[in-house]
C-alpha cells in the first residue's frame, strides 16, 4: 500500500477529489434519466416522485461521503493500491469480456460474469479490478468499433480505479460506475450513436423489479453468510441470470436478467454500509425501477448497470445515515478498511 502522505510532502489530494466527483455525478445522471423516463408515453408518471427521491437521497449520500473524504484527507491516511498491478488487471478483464462478447457471441452479462467468477477463483487479489474491467468490455460492439478503443477506455477506468480507490468504499456497484466513466470519457468524444430501447410496458415493471430485489438478497447473502467473495458471488449470480431467464422469459428475459445482473452488484455492499437483506432488498427495487426507466437512454454503455447499483445503493446508505447519524456517530463510524466492490 503506497500512503500519499509521506514525511515532508503536501498530500496531494486533487487526484482523489477529481475521481470522488466523477463517481459522484455518473448515478446523479442517471438516476435524473430515470425521472425523465417516467414521463416518457410508456412511462408510469406516478412513479416519478419516488424516482425524484432516490436521487435526492444520492445527493444526501454523496454528502455524507464527502465529508468522510475530508476528514480522510485531515487525517493523512489518503492511500492508493498498487497501480500497475490494478490498471493490468483491468485492462485483461476488458479484453476477455470483450472478446467473448466479439469472438464467442456471448452476451455481455455471461461474459462479464464468467470473467469475474474466474478472476475471482484464480487471481483472487486482482479480482476487484478485473471485474471493474469486465464491465468496460460489456459495451457494445457499435460503441467499441475496436479492441482499441476497448483497451484505451479499459486504461481510463484503471487510472480512475486507482485514484479513486479511498472514496465510496464497500459501495455496490462502484466498479461499474469506474467503468461507465472511463467508457464515456472514450465514447463520447467519437459521438458514437448509443442504443436506445422503448420504456417497456407496465405488465413487465413488477417482475423486473422484484427479480432485481432477488438478485440484491442472493448476492448479499451468498458474500455475507460464505466464504464467497463478493465478486465470487456477483459472478454466480450473473451467470444464473444471464443464462436462464433470457431461456424462460422470451420477450422480457433479456431485461430480466440485465435487472438481475444490475442489482448483484447492489448486493456486493458490505454490512457495514447496508446492514442487512431487507435493506439490500429495498436496494434491488430502486435498480429494478431505474433499469426500466433508463432504457431509452445512454444503451450499450459498459458500467451503466453499475452504475445504476451504485446510485440505488448511495441513495439507500445516505438514508440510513441521515436517520441513524447520531446512533452511528456513537459507535463511531467507520468506512470499510479494504476495496470489496
Amino acid at each position: 500500500m503506497t500512503r500519499w502522505n509521506t514525511p515532508g510532502r503536501a498530500l496531494p489530494w486533487p487526484p482523489v477529489v477529481v475521481g470522488f466527483l466523477l463517481l459522484a455525478v455518473a448515478p446523479l445522471v442517471l438516476f435524473g434519466l430515470g425521472v425523465l423516463g417516467a414521463f416518457l408515453p410508456a412511462g408510469l408518471a406516478s412513479l416519478s416522485p419516488v424516482l425524484l427521491a432516490g436521487t435526492l437521497a444520492i445527493g444526501v449520500g454523496i454528502r455524507y461521503e464527502w465529508g468522510e473524504l475530508r476528514r480522510v484527507i485531515d487525517e493523512g491516511k489518503v492511500a492508493i493500491g498498487e497501480g500497475h498491478r490494478n490498471l493490468l488487471a483491468v485492462v485483461g478483464g476488458t479484453v476477455l469480456t470483450f472478446a467473448g462478447v466479439a469472438e464467442l457471441v456471448v452476451s455481455p452479462i455471461v461474459a462479464a460474469s464468467v470473467v469475474g467468477v474466474i478472476a475471482a477463483v484464480v487471481v483472487r487479489s486482482l479480482a476487484v479490478p478485473a471485474y471493474c474491467g469486465a464491465f468496460v468490455g460489456m459495451t457494445s460492439l457499435e460503441l467499441f468499433g475496436s479492441y482499441w478503443y476497448a483497451t484505451l477506455a479499459a486504461v481510463l477506468a484503471g487510472l480512475l480505479f486507482t485514484v479513486a480507490h479511498p472514496v465510496f468504499r464497500g459501495l455496490g456497484g462502484k466498479l461499474g460506475t469506474t467503468a461507465f466513466v472511463g467508457v464515456l470519457l472514450v465514447v463520447v468524444p467519437t459521438a458514437s450513436p448509443f442504443q436506445s430501447g422503448p420504456i417497456p410496458g407496465q405488465a413487465v415493471l413488477l417482475p423486473v423489479v422484484g427479480f432485481a430485489a432477488v438478485g440484491a438478497i442472493a448476492t448479499f447473502t451468498v458474500h455475507t453468510r460464505s466464504a464467497a467473495s463478493p465478486v465470487l458471488a456477483s459472478g454466480l449470480v450473473g451467470v444464473a441470470g444471464g443464462l436462464l431467464l433470457p431461456v424462460y422469459f422470451d420477450a422480457s428475459g433479456e431485461l430480466l436478467a440485465a435487472a438481475v445482473y444490475s442489482a448483484s452488484f447492489a448486493g456486493m455492499t458490505t454490512p457495514i454500509r447496508i446492514p442487512n437483506e431487507w435493506w439490500i432488498g429495498t436496494t434491488g427495487i430502486g435498480v429494478g425501477l431505474v433499469v426500466v426507466y433508463t432504457t431509452p437512454f445512454v444503451g450499450g454503455s459498459g458500467g451503466k448497470l453499475g452504475t445504476i447499483a451504485f446510485g440505488s445503493c448511495l441513495g439507500v446508505h445516505g438514508t440510513l445515515r441521515m436517520v441513524n447519524v447520531f446512533q452511528l456517530a456513537r459507535h463511531g463510524y467507520q468506512p470499510p478498511e479494504e476495496e470489496t466492490t
